[in-house]
């Protein structure tokens, strides 16, 4: 009767490299445990509808995510949504009558708080998570988050830029390509980079 052979060891001691099957979950694991299977499909079917047309089911397509958004919100193109690991609800929400425009970028590691009636238009970018400046050797230092709010009423026109830990208030007014470094009080209209106080309305 023969013995079963011992497993097959280099002079170091060490084991058998992992089997192929091993090596192709632990890339699994690696590359997809954090992928939002809900998030990727609805957003798939959502960017198949033209921009400007079919608000109400990219909506709902949205919606379908699990996200926290109210009545009567519109999205005129589908956004891009990224955020850190953990669920999504909490993270974001989105008042009652929001009008989103296309090309939109909501980047939420930290809570972002959209207020009702509020027009965020055409290539607006959202940031909650930035980086502290770091050495020469390394300038992206350590990451940060910091939450945003943007208050009711308000407007952020064309490609304008919120950075992290600002508050904007409620009525107030951001202009095209500005770039908000400091919360914008009530009823303030701001522009330019980085924004600074034009008027109150």
């Amino acid at each position: 009767m023969s013995e079963s052979p011992a497993p097959l060891t280099d002079p170091a001691g060490s084991k058998n490299p992992p089997s192929l099957g091993a090596r192709l979950r632990t890339a699994w694991e690696l590359e997809f445990s954090n992928l939002r299977w809900r998030l990727l499909i609805c957003v798939f079917f959502a960017r198949m509808l033209p921009a400007n047309r079919a608000a109400a089911l990219r909506t709902a397509l949205i919606r379908g995510i699990g996200l926290d958004i109210g009545s009567g919100t519109r999205f005129r193109g589908t956004p891009k949504l990224t955020s850190s690991p953990g669920p999504l609800r909490s993270k974001l929400r989105i008042g009652a009558n929001c009008t989103f425009g296309t090309r939109v970028i909501l980047e939420f590691g930290d809570i972002l708080t959209i207020g009702d009636r509020v027009t965020i238009a055409d290539g607006v970018v959202i940031l909650t998570t930035s980086h502290q400046i770091g050495p020469k050797e390394h300038r992206a230092g350590p990451i940060v988050r910091h939450p945003v709010v943007i208050g009711r009423d308000a407007v952020i026109a064309a490609d304008a830029i919120i950075l992290p830990g600002t508050t904007i208030g409620d009525g107030a007014r951001v202009l095209a390509n500005s770039v908000v470094t400091a919360s914008v009080a009530p009823g303030v209209t701001v522009s330019g980079i980085p924004a600074r106080p034009l008027r109150a309305i």
